[in-house]
Formats: C-alpha cells, sequence, structure tokens
C-alpha cells in the first residue's frame, strides 16, 4: 500500500500528469481519431502548467494550509520533547554534510533546534528511514542537529519510519501525556496534526518552510508570469490536498469497518 500510495500520488502531480495529457492526445492526433479530444487534451495540460506555475494560484492552493496553525510559541510548561518529522535527504559524500538534507528537512531541524534553546531539558525526536540511502535521514539530520549545539544525549532517532503514518504509529507511545512540539513543514502540518491525534496524542504545532509568502508591495510583471518554483508550490499543495483526502478516506473505512464489527459481534 505504501508504494502503491506513492506511485499514485506521482502520477497526479502536475508535470507527469500534464504530460500523461499530452500522451494521450498525441496517441489520439497519430491515430486520427477523435482529434478534436486529442487537442483537448494537449491545449488542457498547457492551462494546467501555466495556471499552477504562477505565484497567485501557487499560493491560492498553498496559503490555507500553511496558515492553518500559527508559529510556536513558547509554552508555559517545559516541553518535554520536541519531534521532527523527516523530509528527504541524499548523503552524498561529494557534498557538505548540512547540504545532505533537502531544504524542508533542514528548516525543519533548524526551527527544532531554536526550540530545544528555550528548553534544554527536551528531547529532539529525529525520524526518517533510509530508503534506497545508506544513511537514514534520522541520522543525517542528527548530525546536523548535533553541529549546531544539540548534545547527543539530548537526541532520541526512529530511523524505520517511512512515512508520517508511520511516523504517528511509532511515536505516539513514547511522547503520550507530555509537552511535546511537532516540527514539520507548514503545509504539512494539518495532515500531520490530524495523524498524531488519530493515534491518540495532541502535539503542540511548530510549523516551519513558509514557501507561500505575502509580500507587503506590489509583484512585479515578471512574478506573475509562469515559473518553475511557482510550480513546485503547486505540487508541495496538490500533494497534501490529496494527502488529506487520503486520510479522510481511509479513517473514513475504518471508522466503518469498526462499526460493521461491532454491530456483527452484537457490540453495541
Amino acid at each position: 500500500m505504501f508504494w502503491l500510495k506513492k506511485l499514485i500520488g506521482t502520477l497526479l502531480m502536475p508535470l507527469p500528469f500534464a504530460l500523461f495529457l499530452i500522451l494521450i492526445g498525441l496517441l489520439f492526433l497519430w491515430l486520427r481519431r477523435k482529434k478534436t479530444l486529442g487537442a483537448l487534451c494537449i491545449i488542457l495540460a498547457f492551462v494546467e502548467l501555466a495556471l499552477l506555475g504562477t505565484q497567485p494560484v501557487s499560493n491560492l492552493l498553498l496559503r490555507p494550509l500553511e496558515q492553518q496553525y500559527p508559529a510556536f510559541v513558547q509554552q508555559a510548561n517545559p516541553l518535554s520533547y520536541i519531534l521532527v518529522l523527516g523530509a528527504g535527504h541524499v548523503s552524498d559524500p561529494n557534498i557538505p554534510a548540512l547540504s545532505r538534507s533537502s531544504d524542508a528537512s533542514r528548516a525543519r531541524v533548524m526551527e527544532a533546534v531554536q526550540i530545544w534553546r528555550n528548553n534544554p531539558q527536551a528531547k529532539i525526536i529525529l525520524s526518517g528511514a533510509a530508503f534506497s540511502d545508506p544513511v537514514s535521514e534520522a541520522k543525517i539530520n542528527a548530525n546536523m542537529a548535533h553541529s549546531l549545539g544539540v548534545p547527543r544525549s539530548q537526541l532520541i532517532l526512529f530511523e524505520n519510519n517511512k512515512d508520517t503514518a508511520e511516523e504517528a504509529l511509532h511515536i505516539a507511545p513514547m511522547i503520550q501525556g507530555q509537552p511535546t512540539a511537532l516540527v514539520t513543514s507548514a503545509s504539512h502540518m494539518p495532515r500531520a496534526i490530524q495523524m498524531f491525534h488519530h493515534a491518540g496524542v495532541k502535539p503542540i504545532p511548530a510549523p516551519t518552510w513558509y514557501l507561500a509568502k505575502q509580500a507587503p508591495y506590489p509583484l512585479p510583471l515578471w512574478d506573475k508570469l509562469p515559473d518553475a518554483r511557482f510550480l513546485y508550490r503547486s505540487r508541495v499543495a496538490i500533494h497534501e490536498w490529496i494527502g488529506i483526502v487520503w486520510l479522510d478516506i481511509t479513517q473514513l473505512f475504518h471508522r466503518g469497518n469498526n462499526l460493521f464489527h461491532s454491530v456483527t459481534t452484537g457490540s453495541i
């Protein structure tokens, strides 16, 4: 299910989906059948890329996710844990250690370290599997946190979690009932919080790595044109919206399954 979910999610991203539409359109044109439908597929692909590659559209998709939870504020009660979710890495030995984490992962670790400096008694939990990499993301990020001044004794590593669902499942028992800051990308925070609530814990949101920033002045003309960086932001937003829909469907299925089990066993 994990790999199937990843495959389907990747195919629904803007660029693969547009290329698929273009391929279908070219196939119709080559077969000389349904030429109008073929041309329409190609036009839709270009319109999709053009719109999703603009700042207004990417912000429209991304800001509702990023602004759902406010920035972390120091709590009256000291934190017990600071949980950092994984966001990707490549342990390339030919680049500096701090460059081996993804931009999102680096932002998460830096946010966690900043929070830890005000809560030095807290343990930092770092999560992330290795996948096809020889080194786990948790270990890569632990090295980064240590280089930023966090003692090794304050770091806890979960090196086998492949996604947020596994992170919530495996880490929830440790942080149960403990004041915990959850550090992840602002766009990912709504889905992450929902998963941890479903696992029975309520961490304190600590969002970081904001992409849909609102400038206080009018945008220059060139920033209104389609650009790859805005297409990437739309991709991030679509990934999260699809993830939220998938999560809602799976939770609805589980609730229905539990209700069916209760009815058939006579427990209600």
